[in-house]
């Protein structure tokens, strides 16, 4: 059988992403991947977010084949950010479908038109929902052009449940929607264990309650703290919390402020080392006060630890099974999520590691593939 010619147009190259893009070209699929940035592989660019620089310490360009927007002027979170002579490119062979992966960016409407023009099938693949925080204005002006947009859009890889209705509710056609449920590369972070590193920060013989975010307003690491300052009595409990971000300073000293020992900062941590940090975890608790989805909850499945987010987590409503694989709470309940983070800790037998790799599995770069062969064989 002929391979099918697939073109995928995103802003950069995303650790998320760039395992699909390997799976898919080791498939029956020819992938052509094309980045309007190179933001991601040079520390020189720092993350506005994590306010740090870095490499990711893992491999984001091997296994596909790529190419990268000439005269690349702008950044990757500037709306006008797009690929230089793309349709110079799209030109040199006929695609049988074309995976945008947003509509935010001035990269992403070209893409559309350029498609449209050349009649090439587009699959369309992002994270929104409806449980945003913008005022009515702006959401009736966004569900207007989406509405339009969508009536052009051939096929549409939902990520959860809140995205399905995202869709179903902007009148998408249930024969256009497949599942692209999101997922991270589950094998990376199913690992062994490095059993030194409790040692190594002292924190041996506890319990390890685990913070992993950006420290930014919308990841709500204050109430983390807030979490650890209600249970420092329970000296057999410990409290790490692994990112960077504006508002570092400021947990820093409401950390000192509270005079609690149960808190360790760890910083911004790489795949790798978070990776590890996963695996001497107990438990992984995500604050945020929104999310499209929040890949740490895969993450940390993956490593086979459970997990309790709040209920503006919009991975948790598709992953998290209560006193199955974790918790949902209700966001800023924190007594609530005392609670449930003492169920889990306190009762060895509250959570089974086997319920917790039965539901990742599910949630797998496979998954997404079997989608996208559908796809491409049904157009």
């Amino acid at each position: 059988m002929k391979k099918k010619n697939l073109a995928i147009i995103t802003t950069h190259p995303i650790q998320y992403q760039t395992p699909l893009f390997k799976k898919l070209s080791s498939s029956k699929i020819s992938v052509d991947v094309f980045f309007a940035s190179k933001q991601n592989l040079s520390s020189k660019k720092k993350d506005l977010e994590f306010n740090v620089n870095f490499n990711w310490d893992v491999e984001l360009l091997k296994g596909y084949n790529y190419f990268f927007s000439t005269n690349q002027t702008k950044e990757i979170n500037d709306w006008r950010l797009s690929f230089n002579n793309l349709e110079k490119y799209l030109k040199r062979k006929k695609y049988d479908a074309v995976l945008i992966f947003g509509w935010n960016k001035l990269l992403y409407w070209k893409s559309f038109y350029l498609a449209k023009k050349m009649c090439i099938p587009i699959i369309l693949r992002v994270e929104t929902n409806f449980y945003s925080k913008i005022n009515l204005i702006k959401k009736r002006l966004k569900i207007f052009i989406l509405k339009i947009l969508f009536r052009y859009i051939n096929f549409f890889l939902y990520i959860g449940k809140f995205n399905k209705e995202f869709y179903q509710s902007l009148e998408v056609p249930k024969q256009k929607l497949f599942p692209g449920l999101y997922f991270v590369d589950n094998n990376f972070f199913f690992k062994k264990k490095n059993n030194t590193l409790k040692k190594q920060l002292n924190i041996q013989n506890k319990k390890i309650c685990l913070f992993a975010a950006k420290f930014i307003d919308r990841k709500n690491p204050l109430e983390f703290i807030k979490l650890a300052i209600l249970l420092k009595n329970y000296k057999d409990i410990h409290f790490l919390m692994v990112g960077n971000g504006i508002l570092m300073k400021q947990c820093k000293n409401f950390i000192q402020n509270s005079d609690t020992k149960n808190i360790t900062l760890l910083g911004f941590k790489n795949q790798k080392e978070l990776r590890d940090i996963y695996h001497i975890s107990d438990l992984l608790v995500l604050t945020s006060r929104y999310e499209t989805w929040g890949l740490v909850i895969n993450e940390a499945l993956a490593s086979n630890i459970p997990v309790i987010a709040s209920n503006k987590c919009g991975g948790a409503i598709d992953l998290i099974k209560n006193n199955i694989n974790g918790f949902i709470y209700k966001e800023n309940n924190i007594l609530d999520l005392k609670n449930k983070v003492l169920k889990i800790l306190k009762n060895k037998n509250n959570i089974k590691k086997t319920n917790i790799q039965n539901i990742i599995s599910s949630y797998s770069i496979d998954k997404t593939i079997n989608s996208i062969n559908k796809i491409l064989n049904k157009k």
